[in-house]
């Protein structure tokens, strides 16, 4: 009797982390689709109506979304969508542009079949989201492009340092981005610098890594938020952490 319980306790436990993961990837694809301006307060009971979860699954998402740094827990206030200055956004692209530069200039002279075969990929899975009108699917993949990189070059450390740049200004993109992001030049820019990559053209994949940086820093850094954030229930439309109540 106790083996089939054992199993019973197992498949109510992976449920359980499949049922968190959820609600944490719907809250992060809120973001990612622009839809959580800087300022929004992440209430637990509004929340779990919305997605239809308990609060302690809410809560448990919040805080890995804090600890990351997508999120701002302000004590005995909440927790908020962090705005960043626009100080902040070109200190943040000027310590990416001397990070990336560099890192496009050694992967030029030290990549091979496995890494040229992992950014093809990549750049494909971006022209998919394209393709399907996917705006948070393709804003992941774009940070996430900028973080391939620098793991591509062996560096753990470097990877660490450019996951906590990317996490912020990543989500200030997703935020600033136009409602069309077929405007935006990411997924154009990131294939023609792959290009250089694989030609092992180190100056020109420098150039094309600065060049993509700037042209984001310097809209980013004009951009102003609404003066009204939309409500949970607006920013939520059409986005659901699980099929039943968890």
């Amino acid at each position: 009797m106790a083996r089939p319980r054992a199993k019973g306790l197992s498949r109510r436990r992976k449920g359980d982390v499949a049922t968190d993961r959820a609600v944490y990837d719907t809250i992060r694809r809120a973001m990612l689709m622009g839809r959580l301006l800087p300022g929004t307060k992440l209430a637990e009971p509004a929340l779990a109506r919305v997605l239809k979860v308990s609060r302690e699954r809410v809560r448990k998402a919040l805080h890995r979304l804090v600890h990351e740094g997508w999120l701002e827990a302000v004590p005995n206030r909440g927790t908020f969508v962090p705005a960043l200055t626009v100080e902040e956004v070109r200190e943040i692209y000027d310590v990416r542009t001397m990070l990336e530069t560099a890192i496009v200039s050694r992967l030029c002279a030290g990549h091979g079949p496995p890494e040229a075969q992992r950014l093809k990929a990549h750049v494909g899975e971006e022209r998919i989201a394209v393709r399907n009108d996917d705006r948070g699917r393709l804003f992941g993949l774009s940070g996430e492009f900028h973080v391939l990189l620098a793991e591509l070059c062996g560096n753990e450390q470097l990877s660490k340092l450019l996951r906590g740049l990317l996490t912020r200004s990543t989500m200030h993109f997703s935020q600033a981005a136009p409602e069309r992001f077929h405007n935006c030049a990411g997924p154009h820019d990131h294939a023609d610098i792959v290009k250089a990559i694989l030609a092992r053209d180190t100056k020109k994949a420098a150039k094309l890594m600065l060049d993509h940086l700037l042209g984001l820093a310097e809209w980013q850094s004009a951009w102003r938020p609404p003066s009204t954030p939309v409500g949970i229930e607006e920013a939520f439309r059409g986005l659901s952490a699980v099929k039943r109540p968890a």
